[in-house]
């Protein structure tokens, strides 16, 4: 959310306008409805449903980004969708590196007691952690530890809401002009 926010300021700053954004030619928006609930089903039912949820939303925001490939932003929210599943998927949940939590000041009991079915604690035998939850960020009512894929999605959507924002549109011809 403060990545969006910040984009709609810079976008603003560059003398867009939030309405321009409805005018981004995106195609299969559908696709990424049905991903976000096939992410939050495996998110509420937990255990082996939420890696295979999270693929499944992979796979559809993957065929939407695509669809919509010249659309600037879309490559890093792709990338950053293929780190983040990947990750997971080798793993069965978001490995959390325990440092990153402490120098961020989250608890990670929640992990520890297994209440929560989306992280787990990164440790020797996980895959892939340096692309796990090891960036701590400092916000200070909401702190979070997030991923390198985390930073490419938000870079991505960031660039998305700025081009869309900021876009020219074309001149109208002489003969359309009123």
């Amino acid at each position: 959310m403060v990545v969006l926010l910040g984009a709609l300021v810079v976008g603003y700053g560059a003398g867009g306008r939030l309405d321009q954004l409805g005018g981004l030619s995106l195609r299969r928006g559908r696709l990424v409805v049905a991903a976000v609930v096939a992410q939050l089903a495996g998110g509420l039912v937990g255990g082996s449903a939420y890696p295979l949820g999270l693929a499944v939303s992979a796979a559809l925001v993957a065929v939407f980004l695509a669809c919509n490939r010249g659309v600037r932003g879309t490559g890093l929210v792709a990338l950053g969708l293929l780190a983040n599943a990947l990750v997971v998927g080798l793993n069965g949940a978001m490995p959390v590196s325990s440092e990153a939590s402490g120098r961020a000041g989250i608890t990670t009991q929640a992990i520890l007691s297994g209440t929560d079915p989306r992280h787990e604690l990164a440790g020797s035998d996980t895959r892939l952690s340096p692309i796990g939850d090891v960036i701590p960020v400092l916000l200070p009512v909401h702190p979070e530890v997030v991923s390198v894929g985390d930073v490419l999605v938000a870079a991505g959507l960031a660039q998305l809401v700025v081009v869309g924002m900021t876009r020219r549109r074309p001149a109208l011809e002489p003969d359309e002009e009123s």
